[in-house]
C-alpha cells in the first residue's frame, strides 16, 4: 500500500540545502509560498521575493518558524529591470551570493480565444513568464559560473508542452521557458551550474489564504483579470483530468520537486522538464476512456 506523506511532514533526506542561499520569485502565494517554506525547512536561507509586502512577511515569519537559517523579504516587480538589478545586487552583497534560484513568478493577463486577443496582451504574459525569468537568470548567473556551482529551476507548466485553448500567449510564454532552460543547461554545464524546469498542471494551495496575495496570479486584482461567466464555462471545458483520482497538485508537491532539482541528489540531472501533472498528458484524460477503465475496475469517476 502506498501511504502520501501529509503535506508539511519535514523528510528525512539530508538534501544538502543548509545554510545555502536560495531566491525564490512570486513567493507570496500557491506554489512560490510553499516552495520558499519547504526550503526553509532544510535549513536553507530563503529569500522571499514578489509584490505584496504583508503577505512576504507572512511568507518570512513562516519559513522563519519552519526552520529557515535565515528568511529575508525583498520586494521586487520583474517586470523593471531596475528592480530585478537592485535585487540581484542586495543579494549579493548582503546574503554574500546565491546557490539556487527559483523562477517561479508568472501568470496571465487575459483569458479568451486568440482571434479575439490584444497584443498588448501577448507582451504582458511574455513578459511576465519568459522576459522575467530570462532577466532574473541573467543577473544571477555571473555569480553562479564564477563560483562554478548552482541550481536554477524554473516553473513551467503543462500548457508549455501541450498548449492550453484560450490561453495562446501564455502557452507559448511556458514553452520559452522550456526551451530556455534546455539551452541554459547545455551552456553552463561545464561551470557545475545545473538548470531545470518543473511542468505543473493545476495547483491548488492547502491554505486558501496562500491564493490571495494582491499581486498573485490567483487575485482578482492581481495577474489574473476576473472571468465573464462564458470565459468561465470554456476554461471548464478544456478542464483535463489525470490518471490519477485526485484531479490537481498541492503546491506542497511542486515545492518538493523544486527541492530536489536544487539538492545535491540532482546533481547529475540537467535540462530537464519536470512534469508533476497527475498524468494529464496520458490518454487517460479522456472521459471515454476514463469511464471505461473505473467501469472495469468497479470504481467511481473522480469528480
Amino acid at each position: 500500500m502506498v501511504h502520501e506523506r501529509p503535506e508539511g511532514e519535514e523528510s528525512t533526506m539530508d538534501m544538502g540545502l543548509r545554510d545555502k542561499v536560495v531566491v525564490v520569485t512570486g513567493a507570496t502565494a500557491n506554489i512560490g509560498r510553499a516552495t520558499a517554506v519547504a526550503f526553509a525547512a532544510e535549513g536553507a536561507l530563503v529569500v522571499v521575493s514578489g509584490r505584496d509586502a504583508e503577505a512576504g512577511a507572512a511568507v518570512v515569519a513562516e519559513a522563519e518558524a519552519s526552520g529557515a537559517a535565515q528568511a529575508v523579504w525583498i520586494a521586487a516587480d520583474l517586470r523593471d529591470p531596475e528592480a530585478v538589478s537592485t535585487l540581484a545586487q542586495r543579494v549579493l552583497s548582503e546574503l554574500g551570493g546565491i546557490d539556487v534560484l527559483v523562477n517561479n513568478a508568472g501568470g496571465n493577463a487575459t483569458f479568451g480565444a486568440f482571434v479575439e486577443s490584444d497584443p498588448e496582451s501577448w507582451a504582458y504574459d511574455i513578459e511576465i513568464n519568459l522576459v522575467a525569468t530570462m532577466r532574473m537568470t541573467r543577473a544571477f548567473l555571473p555569480h553562479m559560473v564564477a563560483q562554478k556551482s548552482g541550481r536554477i529551476v524554473n516553473i513551467g507548466s503543462t500548457a508549455g508542452t501541450i498548449g492550453d485553448p484560450f490561453v495562446a500567449s501564455y502557452s507559448a510564454a511556458k514553452a520559452g521557458v522550456h526551451g530556455f532552460t534546455k539551452v541554459l543547461a547545455s551552456e553552463v554545464g561545464v561551470a557545475n551550474v545545473t538548470v531545470n524546469a518543473i511542468a505543473p498542471y493545476a495547483t491548488v494551495p492547502t491554505d486558501p489564504d496562500e491564493a490571495m496575495s494582491t499581486g498573485s496570479r490567483s487575485h482578482p486584482e492581481g495577474l489574473f483579470k476576473t472571468m465573464s461567466t462564458d470565459e468561465a464555462q470554456a476554461a471548464m471545458s478544456i478542464f483535463r483530468t489525470g490518471a490519477l483520482p485526485r484531479p490537481t497538485a498541492r503546491s506542497g508537491e511542486i515545492a518538493a520537486a523544486a527541492v530536489y532539482l536544487a539538492s545535491s541528489h540532482a546533481a547529475f540531472v540537467t535540462g530537464e522538464i519536470l512534469h508533476v501533472d497527475g498524468g494529464v498528458r496520458l490518454a487517460w484524460s479522456h472521459p471515454e476512456i476514463r469511464a471505461a477503465m473505473a467501469n472495469m475496475q468497479g470504481t467511481e469517476m473522480p469528480r
